[in-house]
């Protein structure tokens, strides 16, 4: 670990990893910290695949929790839990405090999982997988019991997330690697119905969607640069804020605060980096630079901790590869 002040912002930065393999933290569409906030989580990138480690946040410690056998890693919204896939399909909870895993079940035999698992409040699991006979699907798996699949489709699913609050309720993309017609969608897993959830006007490229903590709302990007949040139901949408080049936002758990990262992207180039939005008044500021992304598993993908008051981020190295990095918002908040 070391400490240094960003040249532009004047902050005080914690870089925890250093290269040359790349450490990217957890996708900002999970929890990156433990509940008592004493660890984050983040992934090696190693030969042939990734490891899942933790780093402490005050002493800069880092262990490893799984290693390149699982994939799909991603921590519970409340309970110092992770949940994680072994060999594409069996499915286990890792506890937090001991990394003694737990398998939950298995899969369907012969796919694989097109993103992180997810979960609700009540201990459903569920991702977006692609079938063995290469058709996508929704799946969910209960504690106790087989896992179901609740929809399929021909269209690439992907970013599938789990209402925190409301397992009936799953929200996934149409994943096109770019812009889309349509392509946000909410299951209704009870009555195994599909529909758009924010409906795509003409030349709108909608994109980066996450659900807030409480599983109240979502929060997304309406490219360029303009964050938008939506209720679950899809009916009314708000704009939250603008700034230039902004891509993947996250809410702070009480739902007050924006963090979205800052990147070069359709041809228009920025100094990159980190920037923190007061959502009340749509206020903001660039709180900390980052080197260039190299690809897209180096972006800064910022999240809070779950007390707020710290943001979690990828920092890109001189080669353009992702290296973890906080930075403390109570410096930040002092002189907002």
């Amino acid at each position: 670990m070391i400490e240094y002040r960003d040249p532009i912002t004047g902050y005080q930065v914690r870089r925890y990893t250093n290269g040359p393999e790349r450490n990217a933290k957890l996708y900002f569409t999970t929890e990156n910290f433990s509940t008592d906030d004493k660890y984050f989580y983040f992934n090696k990138y190693v030969e042939d695949g990734q490891e899942t480690w933790r780093g402490e946040i005050a002493t800069g410690e880092v262990s490893q929790v799984t290693d390149k056998a699982y994939c799909g890693f991603a921590l519970d919204r409340e309970k110092n839990v992770a949940y994680v896939c072994r060999n594409e399909t069996e499915v286990f909870a890792v506890d937090l405090d001991t990394h003694q895993l737990t398998k939950m079940g298995d899969l369907p035999a012969g796919g694989k999982i097109t993103g992180h698992l997810t979960s609700a409040n009540t201990g459903r699991i569920a991702c977006s997988y692609h079938l063995a006979n290469k058709i996508y699907a929704l799946v969910i798996l209960d504690p106790g019991k087989e896992a179901e699949i609740v929809y399929q489709s021909d269209y690439r699913l992907g970013h599938a997330q789990i209402c925190p609050t409301d397992e009936n309720l799953i929200f996934y993309i149409h994943e096109t690697e770019g812009d889309a017609f349509q392509r946000t969608f909410m299951c209704d897993v009870k009555e195994r119905y599909v529909r758009p959830w924010y409906v795509e006007h003409p030349n709108e490229w909608i994109t980066h969607e996450v659900w807030a903590a409480d599983g109240t709302e979502m929060a997304f990007m309406k490219l360029r640069g303009n964050i938008l949040i939506g209720d679950k139901d899809g009916r009314h949408f708000d704009h939250a804020a603008y700034s230039e080049q902004l891509l993947h936002p996250c809410l702070s758990r009480d739902r007050k605060w924006l963090v979205a990262d800052r990147i070069s992207y359709l041809g228009v180039t920025v100094q990159e980096g980190v920037v923190l939005i007061e959502r009340a008044t749509g206020k903001q500021k660039l709180i900390a630079t980052t080197g260039s992304c190299k690809t897209g598993a180096d972006h800064q993908h910022p999240s809070f901790n779950r007390a707020g008051d710290m943001v979690l981020f990828s920092n890109p190295d001189e080669n353009g590869i992702a290296q973890v990095c906080t930075i403390d918002l109570k410096q930040v908040l002092k002189d907002w």
